[in-house]
């Protein structure tokens, strides 16, 4: 390895990516867009941002930006007009610790890990009237994970044998990408999108759950989960993101409990096999 080129810059470099085949980099407040040549690196393209950008993703032509204070952005670099523009951002304060996409086929959120342990989805949707013409970023989902998070990766879901016997199923799940995290705890997790059918039968799975089985020290897992924050926020918590670790407690079940509480929502024990089936497919990796 080598160094191709290397120069001193006006404050600290606090992130750095590629977009559409250009470097992207944050100093401070400010982004700029950079093109090697000659071995040298010439700026394309800039914008000035918030207070402090300490990350930033990207994707194609799209970068979403995380603020120290101002929770996130989303940019777009148009490479004919060599333009780098805001699209739309989080309007309310949020101390933003990790960022990244969250991909459900053609559908995009952007997932955001903020400093009292949170984890948020923000969707961008121009044509809902609350996003002002699309220039903010809309709450979609919110939960409380209990733990601080600052890396995130993304990964396609496994298949496994899926492509054998269903391939149209298996083109859906493709293109469904689980969301990894790490937090300072030392611990390993995982955000993965569902179906709405699926998302419906396990939440109220998840409800029954929460009244049917004992809780740990005498602890109620709704409460825990519900969006915490010592700002007053002018809206209820999203909620919409499953808690999987209870929901597996389903499996720990006699077989009787096991067809009470499927016969309680409507639907059978072995249904509710398959589906956390399914999930624990689509993510056994390790």
């Amino acid at each position: 390895m080598k160094t191709v080129y290397s120069k001193e810059q006006k404050g600290p470099v606090t992130a750095i990516c590629q977009v559409s085949g250009f470097l992207l980099s944050a100093i401070g407040q400010k982004i700029y867009i950079w093109q090697l040549k000659d071995n040298d690196l010439i700026g394309v393209a800039f914008i000035d941002t918030h207070i402090y950008i300490h990350s930033a993703i990207s994707i194609k032509n799209l970068i979403i930006v995380a603020d120290i204070y101002k929770s996130i952005s989303l940019l777009r670099y148009q490479e004919n007009s060599r333009t780098l523009s805001l699209v739309s951002r989080d309007v309310q304060p949020l101390e933003a610790y990790g960022i990244e996409f969250l991909i459900d086929n053609a559908q995009a959120g952007f997932l955001v890990s903020d400093v009292e342990k949170n984890l948020v989805v923000f969707t961008y949707c121009p044509e809902a009237r609350e996003s002002f013409g699309g220039s903010r970023l809309l709450r979609k989902a919110d939960m409380h994970l209990g733990y601080q998070v600052t890396s995130f990766f993304r990964i396609c879901s496994r298949l496994g044998d899926l492509a054998n016997y269903d391939k149209r199923q298996a083109a859906i799940v493709e293109k469904r990408h689980i969301t990894m995290f790490a937090t300072l705890d030392g611990g390993l997790g995982y955000i993965l999108p569902i179906s709405e059918k699926t998302y419906r039968r396990l939440l109220m799975l998840q409800n029954v759950l929460v009244v049917n089985i004992p809780h740990t020290a005498g602890l109620n897992p709704k409460a825990f989960r519900l969006y915490k924050s010592q700002r007053k926020l002018l809206q209820n918590p999203h909620k919409n993101i499953l808690d999987g670790d209870l929901l597996t407690m389903f499996l720990n079940l006699s077989i009787s409990e096991k067809n009470e509480v499927a016969k309680r929502i409507g639907t059978s024990s072995d249904q509710i096999h398959e589906d956390l089936l399914e999930i624990h497919q689509y993510t056994s990796y390790f």
